[in-house]
């Protein structure tokens, strides 16, 4: 199975972001954060959602691609 987007995942599963949220026991604007990956989801809340969605963890993209890097730019400063 390809690598799927947090959205595509949420998508898949026909579930707005309201109803994800409630889910996964957050707000709509946090949830709407973590799919535009401007804050990484927690763990326990990654394995929630691959429940809820369906898909195997393995199989969903919860980081943006240069996050590891963009952590190290943040310990040089």
């Amino acid at each position: 199975m390809q690598k799927m987007t947090l959205k595509s995942a949420r998508a898949n599963a026909n579930l707005t972001q309201e109803t994800i949220a409630k889910k996964l026991g957050v707000s709509r604007n946090t949830y709407s954060d973590y799919e535009s990956y401007n804050v990484a989801m927690r763990i326990d809340k990654a394995v929630l959602f691959s429940q809820i969605v369906s898909v195997p963890f393995d199989d969903i993209i919860f980081l943006k691609q240069n996050y590891t890097s963009s952590v190290a730019d943040l310990t040089k400063e």
